[in-house]
């Protein structure tokens, strides 16, 4: 899209040059080979050409798809129209016509009335629609178009171009003469004009404007009710035609461009000047010489078709002052009588005054002018280069410079006057002056880095401000100088403008916008995209809101954002950046001329750039108040269409998602924003920016929702916006019942998994068991075929000096007792070699055994003992039940022997995943050195009891108790010491998964 501010802009504010005009080609994507355009309540604007049917939403050109696969009847169409009630009727070329609403295609074949080409559509107050064709007229009714019949009144059978004005009246020419429809009558009259004309404008009830092959025609009704026609003389054939929001007239020709007439015309029959009419051509920028059509659209903008492009005219917000020509650098200042304008490096008078919007050059006046200053009381000053000129009552007095001695020429970068009206100078690379009674006095800077001044001020206490480079600024009052700088909160960089207002001074500079207030300086935080930079023309309006000229372009920020950042300095503001878009071509010189920004009495505030003069009114901004209607064009899955969609079911297992939308606000396209939220997976809106396509990649299966909304260029937003419902199904692998199947498969591997763990742990167990069995029978027959047999032996040989002894002898009396004793040894031993050849079985519970256990230690201490059962007694493994019930008995042994305990306690506790056995006595616990070594030099009870303990794969705990004492505590899995009918029906359920795995 190519686009022109006017450069060279008139000096009337009416005038088409002063409209912001951008253009659209082929280069853009514009179709070629339009007929018409129209606009559709939506805010679309079509095209109708040879080779098919286009949207334009102000960014891009899109050819209509249909999206219920009804096709158009044909590509080539020659009229639009957009109805208020929404859709688009479309007219072809040989004869037919569709109506195309929400995508969907109603066609109603080249037949009947419509066997010829249609001529366009009419649509009267009451929202009843009509059209003509080479068959003659007919309306919409109730679903279908009615040919109107001679009761009608109207004569011939071709129409050409109907027309309805604003009264609501028809006109249409059918062949030989205009005949006219006046609103709510049902016969047409005809004016008896001859000749084929066609139907414009009507700006007056008692006239209408028409055109013929080669002139604007004026039909005008007499007092008597004849109508006469008055030829303007135009020279041109006029095309169609469109008022404008200013109340003009614009019509399109054939060969000469777009022509505007003013609001202001004369009355009926009085003849129009030529000069009235505004041209606009391919000379000053068209697309093209041949313009078909203008429309207005419903933002206000004006389109002209040609036969190459698009072309559209808007209101700029920064209206442009013609300059001259090789203009380089802009200075402004007012005076009693108005603005003055300083220009650099053009030939002759330099100096201009601004009235009516154009520049009068003041005679005499010096050439290259590089700065300018106004003093109500002492005159103009101006500054060109090595030179100084002062204006007073008309007259231009040159002021000699300063003497340096170098020869070089001296150039004045800023200028200001004290309270007492002298003036102050800044002579770069040679310090500031004063000129007091036409002498120059050179100020002492306080030190080298405030040496070179970049811009002056005089506040309303008469003190000079000055700024410096690299965030300095001096404060001078009588013969007192202070200084601010980064450390006091300066940051605007260079300091290139100072303005007061109010209670406070306003820095800018090259890095941003400072301000001073009760003594101190703040910053002025800026969000959003649009940084505060290169800031050096600043003019707080009479609103409040400030207005800033930078290197970027021109910056108003709110007075109710000023306020909140007085009270918050860390507040960012939002502000309002004006730029291209809005008529401003040129950026302003940072260094000079200074400032680029003035606010004149008119209330109007001034630009400068470099060679374009731009000004705003503030309290004239015309803001666009329609809020753009989204749309979601498309939807795109893993390369899969879905046009125009309500609501979308997606292919099962799509992973790349793409949202195709836009809004039609055609004032300014490019300051056309967006944000959008997936619900189901954005937990917050998406900012998307003037970017309009959404992206999706890999988002889980569901029912989700796309919502998106824009905003117009004054940011108005839409108010509900476009939401498309959409479901995408699971694949098998993303369904519930794979998801099912897979937990009921891991929970089937994992029980399988334990089952075999826990057979493989009893069987370890018993392993174990049988294992200690063999070794308990190796030893049962060692000692039988060694120690029982030496020890038989050694009873024989004692029994045989036994018997040698005399009867009555003493000795003899003792060895029978020893020998009848050892025979009770010899009886315990061999029940021994019986126990440790068979597997050990306890008949006995092993609660009863323990109590029993107790009961015969009793005697042995004087601690009182006790036991406790927990639980549910079950049965249990003899050869466990004997390793627990060993080790219990050590436990009680320890506690006797070495505790020194008033107390001992056992506790017996059945649970569903383990046997717990605990020995708890009051003693004097543990030595450190036991615990650490696990075991006491010279006794091997403890490393018994963890060994016992390991061969049954139990958990075996001893230590210090909660208060005192000692705690001996047991923990034998119920898989390795309950018997296994004693398990009740769910026992791989209660029992610890973990604790299998540790066998």
């Amino acid at each position: 899209m190519a686009q022109v501010a006017s450069p060279a802009a008139s000096s009337s504010a009416g005038d088409i040059r002063n409209l912001y005009h951008s253009t659209w080609t082929a280069r853009e994507g514009t179709p070629v080979g339009i007929w018409r355009i129209a606009q559709s309540a939506d805010g679309f604007l079509w095209i109708a050409t040879n080779s098919g049917l286009y949207r334009f939403d102000g960014v891009q050109f899109t050819k209509f798809r249909s999206a219920d696969g009804v096709n158009l009847l044909s590509e080539n169409l020659v009229t639009l129209y957009g109805p208020h009630s929404g859709g688009l009727w479309v007219g072809y070329q040989f004869g037919g016509v569709s109506f195309i609403k929400d995508g969907k295609v109603t066609n109603y074949p080249a037949e009947g009335i419509f066997g010829s080409t249609p001529a366009g559509f009419l649509e009267l107050k009451d929202g009843s629609l009509w059209t003509g064709t080479g068959q003659g007229m007919a309306r919409f009714v109730d679903g279908h178009w009615q040919k109107m019949g001679p009761e009608w009144g109207f004569h011939g059978r071709s129409v050409f171009r109907p027309f309805l004005d604003a009264s609501g009246t028809i006109w249409a020419y059918n062949g030989k003469t205009m005949q006219y429809l006046p609103a709510g009558e049902h016969r047409f009259h005809d004016t008896l004009i001859e000749g084929k004309l066609w139907g414009l404008w009507a700006d007056r009830p008692d006239r209408t404007w028409l055109a013929s092959e080669n002139d604007l025609v004026e039909l005008v009704r007499g007092q008597s009710g004849n109508w006469s026609l008055f030829p303007t003389h135009a020279n041109f054939s006029p095309g169609l035609a469109a008022e404008a929001p200013d109340g003009s007239f614009w019509m399109g020709s054939d060969q000469s461009g777009v022509f505007r007439l003013p609001t202001s015309l004369p009355s009926p029959g009085v003849p129009i000047d030529r000069r009235l009419f505004q041209n606009f051509a391919a000379k000053d920028g068209l697309t093209a010489d041949l313009s078909i059509q203008v429309i207005r659209d419903r933002e206000g903008s004006m389109w002209v078709a040609t036969e190459k492009g698009l072309d559209q005219f808007r209101p700029a917000a920064l209206s442009s002052i013609a300059m001259p020509t090789a203009t380089n650098g802009i200075a402004l200042a007012q005076d009693k009588d108005g603005l003055l304008i300083g220009v650099k490096n053009i030939h002759g008078p330099s100096l201009f005054r601004l009235k009516d919007d154009a520049l009068v050059p003041i005679p005499n006046s010096p050439e290259g002018i590089t700065s300018l200053y106004a003093d109500a009381a002492s005159g103009v000053w101006i500054g060109v280069t090595g030179q100084l000129w002062h204006l007073v009552d008309g007259r231009f007095v040159k002021i000699p410079m300063p003497e340096d001695g170098s020869g070089l020429p001296l150039e004045i970068q800023s200028m200001t006057t004290d309270a007492k009206h002298i003036l102050w100078a800044s002579i770069l690379g040679h310090g500031t002056f004063e000129l007091i009674d036409g002498q120059w006095i050179k100020f002492k800077a306080p030190d080298q880095d405030h040496f070179a001044v970049l811009s002056m001020f005089c506040d309303h206490e008469g003190r000079i401000w000055q700024g410096f480079i690299r965030n300095k600024i001096a404060v001078v009052a009588g013969n007192t100088t202070n200084t601010l700088g980064p450390n006091d909160g300066v940051t605007a960089g260079n300091i290139l403008a100072i303005v007061e207002h109010g209670d406070h001074v306003w820095l800018g500079g090259t890095e941003g916008l400072s301000y001073y207030r009760n003594g101190k300086v703040h910053s002025i935080l800026s969000s959003g995209e649009n940084s505060i930079q290169g800031v050096n023309g600043i003019v707080e309006n009479a609103d409040g809101s400030l207005w800033l000229n930078q290197s970027t372009g021109v910056i108003s920020i709110p007075a109710d954002e000023l306020a909140r950042s007085f009270s918050d300095p860390h507040h960012r503001v939002s502000l309002r950046f004006y730029n291209y878009l809005d008529g401003l071509t040129s950026a302003p010189v940072q260094l000079r001329p200074l400032p680029s920004a003035l606010g004149t009495n008119d209330g109007r505030i001034f630009f400068a750039g470099r060679h374009q003069l731009t000004w705003i009114n503030p309290a004239k901004i015309a803001r666009n108040g329609i809020a753009p209607a989204v749309f979601v064009d498309e939807v795109v899955a893993d390369g899969r269409e879905y046009l125009s969609p309500s609501s979308v079911r997606l292919d099962r297992g799509a992973e790349n998602l793409r949202f195709d939308y836009t809004a039609p606000s055609l004032l300014i396209p490019q300051r056309v924003r967006f944000r959008y939220k997936l619900e189901g997976f954005d937990k917050a809106w998406q900012d998307a920016g003037t970017r309009r396509q959404a992206f999706y990649a890999k988002i889980p299966p569901g029912h989700y929702t796309f919502r998106v909304m824009a905003s117009n260029n004054d940011e108005v937003w839409s108010p509900a916006g476009a939401a498309i419902a959409f479901y995408l199904p699971p694949t098998f692998l993303q369904s519930w019942y794979f998801t099912a199947l897979v937990v009921l498969l891991t929970a089937g591997a994992l029980s399988l998994l334990y089952k075999l763990r826990l057979r493989h742990a009893t069987n370890q167990v018993r392993a174990r068991l049988v294992e200690r069995l063999r070794e308990r029978e190796r030893i049962a027959q060692d000692l039988h075929d060694t120690f029982f047999q030496s020890i038989q032996v050694l009873l024989l040989r004692f029994s045989t000096i036994t018997k040698q002894l005399p009867q009555g002898e003493p000795a003899r009396r003792s060895y029978e007792n020893a020998l009848k004793h050892s025979e009770q040894v010899i009886t315990e031993g061999r029940e021994l070699l019986v126990e440790l050849r068979s597997e050990p079985v306890e008949s006995t519970p092993l609660p009863l055994l323990l109590k029993e256990m107790i009961e015969d230690l009793r005697p042995a201490t004087e601690a009182r003992l006790t036991i406790a059962v927990a639980g549910s007694s079950r049965n249990l493994n003899s050869a466990a039940s004997a390793e627990a019930r060993k080790i219990a008995q050590e436990a009680l042994a320890n506690a006797i022997r070495h505790a020194g305990a008033s107390r001992i306690d056992v506790l017996l506790e059945f649970n569903e995943s383990d046997l717990r056995l605990v020995v708890r006595d009051n003693g004097c616990g543990i030595p450190s050195k036991v615990l650490s070594s696990g075991y006491r030099d010279g006794h091997l009870g403890m490393p018994g009891m963890r060994e016992r303990a390991r061969q049954i794969g139990a958990r075996l705990e001893a230590g210090p108790g909660a208060v005192n004492g000692t705690i001996v505590e047991l923990h034998v899995p119920a898989t390795t010491i309950y018997a296994t009918d004693s398990f009740p029906d769910k026992q791989t359920s209660t029992l610890s998964f973990w604790t299998l795995l540790k066998f």
